[in-house]
Parts: structure tokens; C-alpha cells; sequence
């Protein structure tokens, strides 16, 4: 049985991203030199913050948008990112599950349960952490079907199908 890779992220949407981050510092470079040269002092503040508004709001869309992977094998959970990733194998864990999200937007949830959160939290620390446990929100909902089956096929034992959006603290769906 081969692993299954669940890709997150967009090529596409980062090159937007870039485009709308280049476009908007330079729309705000020239505004600034318009407005010295024809001596417009309200016009030297816009053009700033223009560029500043370009510069954080094309990163930040580029950020949520960068390439990512999840990977589902025999042996455990792999989360594949550039300067983030980790890994779990699955006697780790007591449980896994699913769950979608609607605010603000549709998003899906890795829930994650291990067998001893104490020695989990300590060796596993690269693994995001929520107030209610190890819930992994997931960049989008596009995977979901596909993870549900990749977990249905690798992780028989410890997969409880998809359960209520964050139902109760963790452990709730052991």
C-alpha cells in the first residue's frame, strides 16, 4: 500500500499574490514621487501606505496560499512544508478525525488524539496545538473526500470519521 498525497496551496494564487504585491508598491512608489514633484503633501501620505498596504496584503495572500502537502502512509501522518513540517506515526495516537468549519470560510479539520498528550506534547512539538487539543485547521476544504479516504484505507484503527466542529474538548471523540 503506497501513501497518499493531499496537496494544499495554489501556484497560481501566489503568482497573483505577487502580482497584486508589485502592483500595489509600485502604484504607491509612484504616487509618492507625483506628489513631491508637484509639492501635494496629502498625496506623499497616500503613496506610502499604498505601497505598505501592497506589501502586506500580497504577502499575506501569498502566505495563506504557499504549496503544502499532507501525506497519508502506513505508518503515520506527515505534514510536508517549508520550514514546518512533522510527522506522527499512527500508534502515537489514539484517534483521528474530521470536521468542517464555516466561519468565516468553509475549512477542514485534522483532529488528533494521542495515547499520552503529556509525552505526545513533548516529542511532538512541531505539531500545531489549538486550545482543545491537536486540531490542524487545514489551508482548505478541497481534500476532504480525498483524506477521508486515504484515513479509511491507512488508519482503520484509530479513524473516526468526521465528527462536530470542535465537540466538547480534547479527546471528546475517542
Amino acid at each position: 500500500m503506497n501513501e497518499i498525497e493531499i496537496p494544499f496551496g495554489n501556484r497560481t494564487e501566489r503568482g497573483a499574490g505577487l502580482a497584486v504585491q508589485l502592483g500595489f508598491t509600485a502604484l504607491g512608489v509612484l504616487l509618492m514621487f507625483l506628489a513631491y514633484g508637484d509639492g501635494h503633501l496629502a498625496a506623499m501620505f497616500v503613496g506610502p501606505l499604498v505601497a505598505l498596504g501592497g506589501l502586506i496584503g500580497g504577502g499575506v495572500w501569498r502566505r495563506k496560499s504557499r504549496p503544502r502537502r499532507l501525506v497519508v502512509e502506513p505508518q503515520g501522518l506527515r505534514w510536508a512544508e517549508k520550514n514546518g513540517s512533522w510527522a506522527v506515526p499512527w500508534y502515537e495516537l489514539a484517534a483521528v478525525a474530521l470536521s468542517y468549519d464555516d466561519k468565516p470560510k468553509p475549512s477542514l479539520w485534522l483532529h488528533l488524539t494521542p495515547h499520552e498528550p503529556r509525552t505526545f506534547l513533548a516529542t511532538y512539538r512541531s505539531v500545531p496545538m489549538t486550545a482543545f487539543g491537536h486540531r490542524i485547521q487545514l489551508p482548505d476544504d478541497i481534500g476532504g473526500e480525498m483524506l477521508d479516504l486515504a484515513l479509511q484505507r491507512h488508519a482503520r484503527q484509530v479513524y473516526r470519521g468526521f465528527v462536530p466542529h470542535f465537540d466538547g474538548g480534547p479527546g471528546a471523540f475517542r
